[in-house]
Formats: C-alpha cells, sequence, structure tokens
C-alpha cells in the first residue's frame, strides 16, 4: 500500500510541494522543530514535513488546517478554468486546461493531513476539560479525521479526480441559487 501512496503523491507533485510548504510555514509560525522537510519520502509522511509532537491545541489545528484550506482554495480556483473548460464545455484544444485540471486535482489530492497530525489534533482537543472547545472543533475533527483516513489508503487521489469532473456541474447547480437568494 505505500507504494500506491507514494506513486499518488508522485504524480500530484505539485500539490504535494505546496502541502509541504504550507507545513514548513505553520512550522515556522509556530515554531516547531521541523525534522524532515523533503517534501517526496519512500514512507508515509510522503508530503508532509516530518516535525516533532504538537502538544498546543492552536498549534495542532494550525497544522491540520492551513495546509488543508489553502491547498483546497487553490485546487478550486485552478479547476475554475481546466475543468469548466474541458468537462463542461467540452473543449479539448486548449493544453492550459488539461494543466489546470491537473493542478486543481493536483491540490485536492494533497489537501489531508498526516495521519498523525491528525492523532496529534484529536490528543490536543479531547485530552482536555474543555467541553465547549470540544463541542466547537468537533466538525473541524471530522472532516479533519475522514480526510486523514482517506489520505492513508490514497483515496484521496481518486475522490480529487471524481471532483474534478463534477465540479462544473455542482457549481452550476448552485450557482442560480445563490443569485437568486442574493437578490431577495
Amino acid at each position: 500500500m505505500n507504494y500506491i501512496y507514494v506513486a499518488t503523491r508522485v504524480l500530484t507533485y505539485f500539490g504535494t510541494l505546496l502541502r509541504t510548504i504550507w507545513e514548513h510555514i505553520v512550522c515556522r509560525i509556530c515554531k516547531i522543530a521541523a525534522e524532515d522537510t523533503r517534501a517526496f519520502k519512500n514512507d508515509e509522511l510522503c508530503g508532509h514535513v516530518e516535525h516533532e509532537v504538537i502538544h498546543r491545541t492552536r498549534h495542532a489545528f494550525l497544522m491540520c488546517f492551513v495546509p488543508f484550506t489553502m491547498n483546497f482554495i487553490l485546487g478550486i480556483c485552478f479547476l475554475l478554468t481546466g475543468s469548466y473548460r474541458l468537462v463542461y464545455l467540452g473543449d479539448t484544444t486548449v493544453y492550459q486546461a488539461y494543466l489546470f485540471m491537473w493542478m486543481g486535482v493536483s491540490c485536492l489530492a494533497n489537501c489531508a493531513p498526516s495521519f498523525e497530525d491528525m492523532l496529534a489534533f484529536k490528543d490536543c482537543v479531547y485530552a482536555g476539560n474543555n467541553k465547549a472547545l470540544k463541542i466547537i472543533l468537533a466538525p473541524f475533527f471530522g472532516v479533519i479525521c475522514a480526510a486523514a483516513c482517506l489520505e492513508k489508503y490514497s483515496l484521496t487521489f481518486l475522490l480529487s479526480i471524481a471532483f474534478g469532473v463534477a465540479f462544473p456541474y455542482l457549481t452550476a447547480w448552485i450557482t442560480p441559487l445563490l443569485s437568486k437568494f442574493m437578490s431577495l
């Protein structure tokens, strides 16, 4: 299974490099010691920065959500061009559309945090006695836990391809609803 995981990270090297950059930035901001900052390794931390264990809730939250949010936003932006042109319009003559589609899928396939970062986030949130914090962060933990589990088995790669194909149809359905809601 490790070979499939590393292969999907190499195929989506643009998103892999971006996620490694975001994780490295979070390590710098939170002053977390980074042990191995290489993007490509032949293990389960391929595409992740290997760092010391996180013990503060704020740092664990940032380590999980900054790379997730940034890669998700960039992936959506790339899909706005590539996916619309290739899938929705059917224009296969423009090579930039293929490039933007690949970049969007690459960013979306590399949104999820590592399984170890998800466990550190869980330990930080649920080890304390602050019930309000547990309630507020429960939806975030659910998203992070699902994403980390899917990435462990390289399913984020397949899901990002499916999302890239379905994205223009989803937004074509949602956009009229939003404009109707905004005109009220």
